[in-house]
């Protein structure tokens, strides 16, 4: 371990604690951020997403029965 040393100043049974935590905290922060500060995340959720036109085309297009031979 790199910083193997730390466990002689910190003792684990706080250090371990804290490290999840600080972990936990970070990631709800990062979750709450991108729900709060973007529009298509509250689209995504709530199942209104738009739907992609170039991706609407090219699946009408494979779905469209192949043209007859000349």
């Amino acid at each position: 371990m790199i910083y193997g040393k730390i466990w002689l100043h910190v003792k684990p049974s706080v250090g371990i604690p804290l490290f999840l935590s600080a972990v936990a905290i970070s990631s709800f922060a990062v979750h709450v951020a991108l729900t709060l500060n973007t529009t298509w995340v509250k689209r995504y959720h709530n199942g209104s997403a738009a739907a992609n036109p170039v991706a609407a085309a090219a699946a009408a297009a494979a779905m469209a029965p192949p043209a007859a031979p000349k």
